[in-house]
């Protein structure tokens, strides 16, 4: 028994021994080189530690923003979106003139729609990152960012045009045609570059095809099938069956 808790003790003291840490006892400079050296080698938990003592105990750094970006940086790569997102809006809201500006706003756009849920969930999330993305894009039409921004952008939009399209089809598998062509019409309607428009599009002809609205179901089996899309073969099958029912 005596040589087991030995053998505990010198393992616990080797491993306290061992655990990487940021000396604070050094210049701020220092400690900066080396929460970077640490967010370098994508040791972010370090650089966390790092960063965060520069921020809260050297609020009067010139480095002060740099370091500000670079936590918020470091939470969002371990997926930790919560604290990123609160350390992006503390640099947006309290450093206006920083040349990280840009950075931290695309940023905080793309923290939130990483930490947005799957589609068929409440989709706040996914709105609030387009209404940061679309305010990015106009206050910074010169950065870097604006192109990755845009991609962002038309993720948010897919996803919550899934959201209407599932809710569409929906409806129409529980024979609620009306409804569905709400939602269906809400989506072609509010998000004209989705991934799933033909999709919507044919859902849509089916409804009318079960109201007898043939003659508004024709005409989007027809444009469909003229597409040569991913629904052309399906709306094909449905226009003739429509011409052969006259």
């Amino acid at each position: 028994m005596k040589v087991k808790i030995t053998v505990i003790l010198f393992l616990v003291f080797f491993v306290s021994c061992t655990k990487e840490t940021i000396r604070f006892d050094i210049p701020t400079r220092e400690i900066y080189n080396a929460s970077m050296e640490a967010f370098e080698n994508r040791k972010y938990n370090l650089a966390i530690e790092g960063f965060k003592r520069l921020v809260f105990e050297h609020p009067g750094s010139e480095l002060i923003d740099e370091s500000q970006f670079y936590l918020a940086e470091s939470y969002l790569n371990i997926e930790d979106y919560g604290n990123a997102i609160v350390e992006f809006r503390f640099l947006i809201d309290n450093f206006p003139e920083s040349p990280y500006l840009d950075d931290a706003s695309f940023k905080l756009g793309l923290t939130y729609y990483r930490s947005s849920p799957p589609y068929y969930l409440e989709q706040g999330t996914t709105e609030d990152a387009l209404k940061v993305i679309d305010r990015f894009i106009v206050h910074f039409p010169e950065s870097e960012w604006v192109d990755e921004a845009r991609k962002v952008r038309e993720k948010c939009l897919d996803k919550l045009s899934r959201k209407e399209l599932e809710n569409g089809k929906l409806y129409y598998k529980l024979g609620h045609n009306k409804s569905a062509e709400i939602y269906l019409n809400n989506m072609l309607d509010t998000y004209p570059s989705s991934s799933y428009i033909d999709e919507a599009k044919f859902t849509l002809g089916l409804c009318y095809k079960q109201l007898d609205r043939n003659e508004e179901a024709e005409q989007i089996f027809k444009q469909l099938k003229e597409k040569r899309g991913p629904f052309s073969e399906k709306a094909d099958k449905e226009f003739e069956e429509l011409n052969k029912s006259r």
